[in-house]
């Protein structure tokens, strides 16, 4: 593909992704099965020009206000503009990619134009830009992060908006994670074990796992580093009663199901994955064939008229509640939530979040425990709701995530916390995506 076809491609994904409210990992790869002639190469080039303007766009939108007067002031920054805007910033000439030819946009008009030569020369940062457009975060959010972290505040943003890589998940039940690797570079995927989690290889993102042999026999499953130690720390054993009250399509289950050693029939214990929704349960059941779990993980649709959970009530020895939140955490793949993510729509999440913590303690027996986690790095989502819910329920105490690690990692150092008692795991401290895990424990009354 020549140049302008790629820029004429980026422009399309990002206005898709601008327009619907979709992943724009599930736009990107629909476009691409879509057209299988594009090569390797083009679809890096339009991938990385379309996810480029995602983490660059507060401060492409910075420069078109200030490029644009007049008339233009009150134009929509359209992905067409968003695209001219990256590439004069880049010291690329637009003519190039606006050519008019077939497969690429069409030439500049006068007002175009006119953006382009204000945008001649200037450079992507700025030292008039605000924080939150230097940051790349929505303005109200600046207020909230930036005393979480202090002078560390740039540095946390900046790794926030850096590509991830692909972290996947080793069945230590079935393989050990030197040969999950062996298997893995046969199929001419290297990797490299993860720093914190013991069961965890990470590989270069958007490398075509699914093709593998490792994949398709289940010995691997992609999950981020975070998001498995997070499975580790719920402590999971082969006799206890465990349960996944949001489990979505199982990441998190299989990891829990992988430590009770189910595989096989080894386990006495019990395993129970639940969401409020079937359809998410669904998309988990080809993960369970691969991993030969499809009879070993019983599922269960909560419904508000349904008895299940009073029949359970304090049946489980540990309860997961990785909770619906903004997913703040995770911008670093998903750099598009960022717009999407606003203040009435974190209240919302609140309070849903505080319904998950008190229908999911019922389920816990005492002496057990429940974790509390999200994928966000805001106070609202995390510290203060884990406040809100021991105000309310005596008959539960913090265990102090300390103690947690020490049981699960042995003398595995445990990231550097403070005197928190909660664990916060963040792309820049850690090389994870942003996770927050908290661990109540029920008395024994």
């Amino acid at each position: 593909m020549l140049p302008a076809a790629r820029t004429e491609a980026a422009i399309y994904l990002l206005g898709k992704i601008t327009d619907e409210r979709r992943a724009a990992d599930d736009i990107v790869r629909a476009w691409f099965q879509a057209r299988r002639f594009v090569g390797s190469k083009d679809r890096r080039a339009i991938r990385e020009r379309v996810y480029g303007v995602l983490r660059r766009l507060n401060r492409i939108d910075w420069h078109l206000e200030q490029a644009q007067t007049g008339a233009q002031a009150e134009t929509e920054h359209t992905a067409r503009l968003r695209v001219l805007a990256d590439l004069m910033l880049e010291g690329e000439d637009p003519a190039v990619h606006f050519d008019g030819s077939p497969h690429g946009p069409k030439p500049l008009d006068e007002t175009e134009q006119a953006v382009a030569e204000r945008l001649q020369g200037r450079s992507l940062d700025d030292d008039a830009q605000p924080l939150h457009v230097r940051a790349e975060i929505p303005d109200w959010l600046a207020d909230k992060l930036v005393p979480l972290y202090g002078d560390d505040f740039l540095a946390e943003m900046d790794a926030l908006n850096a590509p991830a890589p692909m972290d996947v998940r080793v069945a230590l039940a079935r393989v050990t994670r030197a040969q999950a690797q062996q298997s893995l570079h046969k199929g001419g995927v290297p990797s490299k074990a993860t720093p914190l989690s013991p069961m965890g290889l990470r590989i270069e993102a958007h490398t075509d796992i699914a093709r593998t042999l490792a994949f398709k026999k289940g010995l691997v499953e992609v999950q981020d580093e975070g998001s498995q130690i997070l499975s580790l720390l719920v402590g999971a054993k082969p006799s206890m009663q465990v349960l996944d009250y949001c489990a979505g399509a199982g990441g998190k289950t299989l990891a829990i199901a992988d430590r009770m050693g189910l595989q096989g029939g080894h386990s006495a214990g019990r395993l129970v994955a639940c969401d409020i929704e079937e359809a998410r349960l669904k998309r988990m059941d080809q993960r369970l064939h691969r991993a030969r779990l499809s009879d070993l993980v019983e599922r269960h649709v909560l419904n508000a008229d349904d008895i299940w959970a009073e029949t359970n009530a304090g049946a489980f020895d540990r309860v997961l509640v990785d909770a619906p939140c903004t997913g703040s955490g995770t911008w670093r793949r998903h750099p598009e939530q960022k717009k999407r993510l606003t203040e009435e729509r974190l209240s919302e999440l609140m309070k849903t979040q505080d319904e998950v913590l008190n229908g999911a303690a019922n389920l816990v027996k005492p002496g057990g425990r429940m974790i509390y986690a999200t994928c966000s790095l805001l106070r609202e989502e995390n510290e203060e709701r884990l406040g809100a819910f021991l105000k309310t329920h005596p008959d539960f105490q913090v265990t102090p995530i300390q103690t947690v690690w020490a049981e699960t990692f042995g003398e595995q150092p445990c990231p550097d916390m403070g005197e928190t008692p909660y664990l916060r795991l963040t792309p820049a401290g850690h090389g994870t995506d942003g996770f927050f895990v908290g661990v109540l424990g029920r008395k024994i009354t």
